[in-house]
């Protein structure tokens, strides 16, 4: 009878072990889109739920609040912070530019910066990107702002402006 060996040769493993490391490596910048999509959507609610907390401010003081204490809104269970929020290890909130009351109106906004595990000093000049919500009393009121520093910030920046 014939002598033939069961297996795969060492150039047929080599193929199927290239064409899983080309899979991988198209799926995973993917996947992290994804991941940072979905944590940008909670942070997303955290600022516009600051957004709705500073209005209401405004409304009864006539001025908004950068000390998120003073507001009425609960971020215990995602962010932690009350001047700039931190949340999670990924998101810093800046609640109206600077600190203190503001009644500028080119301040008058909250950003959400993304800055993955880094301190709240080295973020302020090494975001990837940056999503400003104005307030109604501002110079820009309702408008929603992306901007980037990075290649991964300016493809973050186009998956939220195309969710907007």
């Amino acid at each position: 009878g014939r002598n033939m060996k069961k297996g795969f040769t060492l150039i047929e493993l080599l193929v199927v072990v290239l064409i899983i490391g080309i899979l991988a490596a198209v799926a995973l910048p993917q996947y992290e889109t994804a991941v940072l999509k979905s944590r940008f959507a909670t942070m997303r609610t955290v600022a516009e739920n600051l957004k709705k907390a500073e209005e209401v401010y405004y409304l009864a003081n006539g001025y908004y609040e950068a000390d998120s204490s003073k507001l009425d809104f609960d971020y215990d269970n995602v962010c932690s912070g009350t001047d700039v929020i931190q949340c999670e290890n990924y998101f810093y909130v800046d609640i109206i530019s600077g600190s203190g009351v503001s009644t500028t109106p080119s301040s008058n906004y909250i950003a959400v910066y993304y800055c993955p595990d880094i301190s709240w000093e080295t973020c302020r000049t090494q975001w990837d990107f940056s999503y400003q919500i104005w307030l109604d009393n501002s110079s820009h009121p309702g408008e929603r702002n992306c901007s980037s520093r990075t290649d991964k910030g300016a493809k973050m920046c186009k998956v939220i402006q195309a969710s907007n």
